[in-house]
């Protein structure tokens, strides 16, 4: 997962805030005007993460024991056969079991939620993590007691500070903003996996666009929320802001048109006119 935060802040910022964490995907992202234009950037904040991407990353996180059991339920290559027949072995070597995209996500999972276990424990003051029964337990109880662990101390793992954790075979300085953008990306992972036959985007029936074509269709976020519409007609996009400015005076704008030719005139006598 790419590391988005600016730790240089902006010069006009005296007040200890910084830029947050998540830089270019910040949910609450603030306008400024750079060389005669508009631009976005992340919102300032105290914390690592601007309170919004604060609820997307505790979301991230609860959200994670069912998308876990559901990357589970397709380690067994035969479940998602079900539709398509048997698998068949065409090579000389015997075929592998398990899915080995959804083994290795799981692996992930839990490699990433106990390095974080580990860190938590240590300034929350809990009993260290013992390693080497840990090994010995279920992938289901090590992910039991990790998740449990982080959701019970999100805010002390989001404030901790840099110290190195081995990534990659490689020790890496990483702080609480790490463990919250490690935790959006899992999430993104799971939902990425579960989602390789993707349904079509939904159509936003009677929302019209600015063309005047009602041709829009929902976009999601890396999270699977809501995050805007886009046209299929003028190609035209609209965050989520603009879209729900777009709901309320696009409706049916035939409808809209009708109610406003039908309003009576300053002054008029709407009654006499009836008549």
């Amino acid at each position: 997962m790419p590391r988005y935060w600016v730790h240089s802040a902006p010069d006009d910022i005296d007040d200890g805030q910084r830029e947050c964490a998540r830089g270019d995907r910040c949910s609450a992202p603030r306008l400024a005007q750079e060389n005669g234009r508009t631009v976005r950037l992340p919102a300032l904040t105290y914390q690592a993460f601007c309170p919004q991407d604060r609820n997307a990353i505790s979301k991230a996180l609860h959200d994670l024991p069912e998308l876990y059991v559901r990357v589970h339920q397709r380690l067994d290559k035969t479940f998602a056969a079900v539709a398509g027949g048997p698998i068949v072995a065409v090579s000389k070597t015997a075929p592998v079991p398990l899915s080995l995209a959804a083994d290795e996500l799981l692996r992930l999972i839990l490699a990433t939620l106990v390095s974080w276990e580990e860190r938590v424990r240590t300034v929350a003051r809990l009993r260290p993590l013992d390693t080497a029964t840990s090994r010995q337990r279920r992938d289901g109880a090590i992910f039991t007691q990790s998740w449990t662990i982080l959701a019970a101390h999100l805010d002390a793992l989001l404030a901790l500070d840099a110290e190195p954790m081995l990534r990659d075979g490689e020790l890496t300085d990483l702080d609480g903003a790490d463990a919250g953008l490690d935790l959006l990306d899992l999430a993104h992972r799971c939902r990425r996996f579960l989602t390789d036959t993707r349904q079509p985007a939904r159509h936003l029936s009677g929302v019209y666009c600015d063309c005047g074509y009602a041709e829009l269709y929902e976009v999601l976020d890396d999270d699977g929320q809501p995050a805007g519409a886009r046209c299929r007609q003028c190609r035209a996009e609209y965050d989520q802001e603009t879209y729900t400015d777009l709901t309320r005076a696009r409706v049916d704008p035939v409808k809209t048109y009708r109610r406003r030719t039908l309003q009576p005139a300053a002054g008029d006598d709407w009654t006499a006119r009836r008549a």
